[in-house]
């Protein structure tokens, strides 16, 4: 019966080769077409020129060209990058789990929260927020997901547990995106707002997505393992190498954070401190030098499949723009908003963001596309440009984690083990919720005139 379940499941690379061949019809259905862009100094991004749009000439994708665009998925853009970033990653995390030092330090957490281990999702869901609210360093998921792992497992959840401890807070934070500079940041400043003005909306939205989050991930959990009335079993204490390992760690991740914050540090910045970290970790854990790459490796051999996971899914959005497409999506849902009454314009500026991020995952790449052309469809349609920067961040970051082109996503995926169609079963209800968060939001917005 199990066997059977097994085989009924299909493997994630597997949906997105179908995803590939369906994009690739696409570019036979849809008409090609394209904007014009031009590079903005002020927002450092390649802007959509509004009222630029035309059709083109078709350049519809093979099914033999598939393999091709696949391998220059794995070889150019961002997702090389991305891969080799989750090598280092994993690779270093490796050598601290096999310190023992994350399991000597959940192992403390849980003998002091054995009667009150539920505060920790909360507590999780609202620390990790900070991180998209303040900086949309949504990379947060992917550093931390092991430790957030660790802490799950430790407390009696599960490893899906773990995941969404920082993986939806963190994107609760980016979603709310008070002084996110890659979301709200540059789309406030194509719309020649203020920088983070309106904030105040943006502090209530953050005080309703962390616990409406928290709650949700509390219920799926479920009742954890370990049972609260058991008495704590005997664990040797947290040895001076493991201390000084998790002294590196979170010196690591503290010094990361300000790196991002102030100093603009990119994935490569971020890729060579981990591989530092792992080796010195590796020194301080007084491993060899031979044991110390064994392991390496062996974190990296674990991300492989990851790793095809990445680079596979990075194909859908180079089928879809090579194939001319991609524009001609953008162009037709805005057009549906101008033709739908007065009051649900702007709740339709929220959805049709919302039905864009699946394609555009990237929050500034996002507002680069949408927000040279939603502002003069604001002003024509007499909606606030607030009103639709509020409508494109909360349709970029509420959906954020449904795309399988999403690149923290499926690195968070590939780290964690979980198989994106259960990711999907898991996270989809969420999905609903949030919309419906969202459409309040949009709906206060007009009823105050924000």
């Amino acid at each position: 019966m199990g066997e059977t379940k097994k085989r009924s499941t299909p493997h994630v690379l597997l949906i997105l080769s179908a995803l590939l061949l369906l994009a690739a019809a696409l570019t036979w259905l849809i008409p090609a077409g394209s904007y014009e862009r031009v590079f903005n100094e002020d927002t450092g991004q390649t802007l959509v020129v509004s009222g630029s749009f035309a059709y083109t000439e078709s350049n519809p994708i093979t099914p033999w060209m598939l393999p091709r665009l696949i391998f220059d998925a794995f070889s150019t853009g961002s997702a090389p990058r991305l891969i080799f970033f989750v090598f280092f990653l994993s690779g270093a995390f490796e050598i601290i789990l096999e310190s023992g030092a994350v399991a000597a330090l959940c192992t403390w957490v849980v003998e002091r929260l054995r009667r009150r281990r539920a505060w920790v999702v909360p507590a999780f869901v609202g620390v990790f927020s900070l991180f998209g609210f303040t900086m949309g360093l949504t990379t947060a998921s992917i550093i931390f997901l092991p430790l957030g792992m660790s802490a799950a497992k430790s407390l009696g959840y599960d490893s899906r547990t773990g995941m969404a401890m920082v993986m939806l807070g963190t994107n609760a934070g980016f979603a709310a995106g008070g002084y996110n500079p890659f979301s709200v940041g540059v789309a406030q400043v194509i719309a020649e707002l203020p920088l983070y003005s309106g904030i105040w909306l943006r502090w209530l939205l953050l005080a309703v997505l962390v616990p409406v989050t928290s709650v949700y991930i509390l219920r799926r959990a479920g009742t954890p393992a370990l049972s609260g009335e058991e008495e704590p079993a005997e664990h040797p204490s947290l040895t001076p190498r493991q201390g000084l390992v998790l002294a590196l760690l979170f010196g690591t991740l503290a010094l990361i954070t300000w790196g991002v914050g102030v100093r603009s540090w990119g994935v490569a910045d971020i890729a060579a401190l981990f591989l530092l970290l792992g080796i010195l970790c590796g020194i301080a854990a007084g491993f060899g030098g031979s044991q110390i790459c064994t392991l390496m490796t062996a974190g990296c051999r674990r991300m492989v499949g990851g790793a095809l996971t990445i680079g596979t899914a990075a194909a859908l959005r180079l089928v879809l723009v090579q194939g001319g497409v991609l524009d001609s999506v953008v162009y037709g849902l805005l057009r549906l908003v101008e033709n739908l009454p007065d009051w649900s314009q702007l709740l339709g500026m929220f959805y049709v963001n919302a039905l864009l991020d699946p394609l555009i995952t990237s929050g500034s790449g996002h507002a680069a596309v949408a927000m040279p052309l939603m502002v003069p469809l604001a002003d024509a349609l007499a909606l606030s440009r607030q009103g639709a920067v509020l409508a494109f961040q909360l349709g970029d970051g509420l959906v954020n984690l449904v795309s399988p082109i999403s690149n923290t996503l499926m690195s968070c995926l590939a780290l964690s083990g979980l198989s994106y169609q259960n990711w999907l079963k898991y996270f989809l209800p969420l999905v609903g919720i949030y919309l419906a968060v969202g459409t309040g939001f949009m709906l206060l917005a007009g009823a105050v005139g924000y």
